[in-house]
């Protein structure tokens, strides 16, 4: 989702529980399936588990994956801490009146390797483009550094960010330890992105509708960072 700034500090949650168990993961649990980082050459060196996932990266109906049932306790109070946050969110209240609650559409563990990098890019599809990108690092070093547009931080373990995933970015772990997010993507229904109103005003943004700007064959000029750029489609 495009939003004024890079990064939006959400709030902070006890990820201990959780932390624990991905300490308990191994190799093969890392590797049991290698789709992301195979797809996009971004993601190179990154392993992921899906916990709510589709190949199809839909908007609605999301799937729970079976890794779900294991985290699923630990998750609880962390997935009820960034649900409440956006459903509280004045321009939230009004379509969740009418259309019901939020969801996250997708939830992953992801691991970047040591000395690795995940390369600049830009969020590209209707889905990712209409959902809030939010990051909870699980596991994590003071050398991580996390890059939107022009800005770069070290987020701390427990901390909650929403990353404007319109903007070019980017992760270099420089620490000797995998670094480990969960990564969230939660869905206002029918919330407009920030192009609705020039693009296709009075029609619901839809992937039709929102083609044009979701791919940036139409630059979004919304926010003054955001810019086109020919990078790696998803993240």
């Amino acid at each position: 989702m495009n939003f004024q700034g890079n990064f939006t500090k959400i709030d902070d949650t006890d990820i201990t529980s959780l932390k624990e168990l991905v300490l308990q993961l191994t190799p093969e649990h890392w590797t049991g399936d290698t789709t992301r980082q195979r797809r996009y050459e971004a993601h190179r060196h990154t392993q992921a588990i899906g916990l709510v996932y589709d190949l199809d990266f839909r908007h609605e109906n999301p799937t729970v994956q079976p890794p779900m049932q294991l985290f699923a306790p630990a998750l609880r109070q962390v997935l009820e801490t960034v649900a409440n946050h956006y459903e509280a969110l004045p321009a939230a209240t009004t379509l969740l009146g009418q259309l019901g609650s939020g969801y996250f559409i997708r939830a992953n563990l992801v691991r970047l390797n040591p000395g690795g990098e995940i390369t600049a890019h830009q969020d590209k599809n209707f889905s990712l483009a209409h959902s809030h990108r939010v990051h909870i690092p699980i596991v994590t070093n003071d050398q991580v550094k996390f890059a939107v547009g022009s800005e770069t931080i070290n987020m701390r373990a427990g901390e909650i960010f929403e990353i404007n995933n319109r903007r070019i970015h980017s992760v270099r772990n420089d620490g000797e330890a995998g670094r480990v997010h969960l990564i969230l993507d939660w869905v206002t229904p029918d919330e407009p992105c920030c192009c609705s109103a020039k693009t296709h005003p009075g029609e619901p943004c839809s992937p039709q509708a929102c083609v044009g700007t979701d791919r940036m064959k139409i630059p979004c000029v919304c926010f003054p960072e955001e810019q086109s750029a020919d990078t790696a489609d998803l993240n």
